[in-house]
């Protein structure tokens, strides 16, 4: 069966509720003093055993073209997956996912200035309407914002995800999806060791393991290995601008699960913000001069 858009789109869709639920066990991983480097290189090594176990035979065949493709995504996201785990340490939730979302509208220009992509204007007004649901999710503007290291390296991770977006959806797509899945794995797996050892002070020791080995069992399996395999083959098939606007709902879900698993209560600012959010995405993938043609041949 050919892989449509909508297709596509309903996939990142599924792979961004995995990720929602992600919040949460990374956050039960932290509480349990594991730190962020060894959250990222226990992701990756699980993603890098179970993708070898499935698709080795392609993975064997990579060429050096592969390889560096590979590269370039597997550094982009691993910058974004450990800068955002750092500054969840520093700053607020609200403040990470607020600042982090950034990417949504830092991909078109990315997109633009790299691919010459070219968005129609109802792109602008879906990504305002986004950012202004995530402002309402979060309740940022309720608080007192105060910018610390935290925020800083939310921020940096916004660019770092936006230029991943946009890489695997136009940059990326000439290579199979089992090797670029493997090289993402890889390099976070490696990264994160690297960070571990030599920028962390943090101690195998200190960590407690009976809390926190099932959260990072789940993050490596579920939200590393299906998430982002997932996303890989769906980013083919679909525009960078509609993956990052689909993929912000990560935000949506992450909170959901929060209230499900009592880390937060059940609110108005949780309806009416995801509402936002998902009008942005409709009205980013509904074809409304496609739908007037149609109505008036139908008339």
């Amino acid at each position: 069966m050919k892989m449509t858009k909508s297709m596509a789109n309903v996939l990142l869709l599924i792979a961004s509720a995995f990720w929602g639920s992600g919040f949460v066990v990374t956050k039960i991983a932290l509480d349990a003093n594991a730190s962020a480097g060894l959250i990222n290189f226990f992701r990756g090594f699980l993603f890098v055993a179970l993708i070898l176990m499935f698709f080795y035979k392609k993975i064997f065949k990579m060429t050096i073209t592969d390889f560096k493709i590979g590269l370039i995504a597997g550094l982009l996201n691993f910058g974004g997956f450990i800068t955002q785990t750092i500054g969840v340490q520093y700053t607020t939730p609200s403040n990470n996912a607020f600042i982090s979302a950034i990417y949504v509208v830092i991909i078109p220009f990315f997109a633009w200035a790299i691919y010459q992509k070219k968005l129609p204007g109802k792109s602008f007004v879906s990504i305002a309407l986004c950012l202004f649901g995530m402002t309402i999710l979060t309740g940022i503007l309720n608080k007192e914002l105060n910018i610390n290291i935290g925020d800083v390296y939310s921020f940096i991770c916004a660019f770092f995800y936006a230029a991943s977006i946009v890489y695997l959806g136009y940059g990326a797509r000439a290579t199979d999806v089992s090797i670029v899945a493997f090289m993402l794995a890889a390099v976070q797996a490696t990264g994160g060791l690297i960070f571990f050892l030599f920028v962390e002070d943090s101690q195998l020791t200190h960590i407690n393991w009976s809390v926190a080995l099932v959260p990072l069992l789940y993050m490596g399996i579920i939200c590393s290995f299906v998430g982002q395999t997932v996303q890989v083959l769906a980013q083919k098939h679909t525009s960078a601008t509609s993956a990052g606007l689909i993929m912000m709902l990560e935000g949506v879900f992450g909170s959901i699960f929060s209230v499900v698993y009592g880390f937060e209560s059940f609110t108005v600012q949780l309806v009416v913000g995801g509402m936002l959010i998902m009008i942005s995405i409709i009205l980013m993938e509904v074809d409304f001069k496609q739908m007037v043609i149609k109505s008036k041949r139908t008339a």
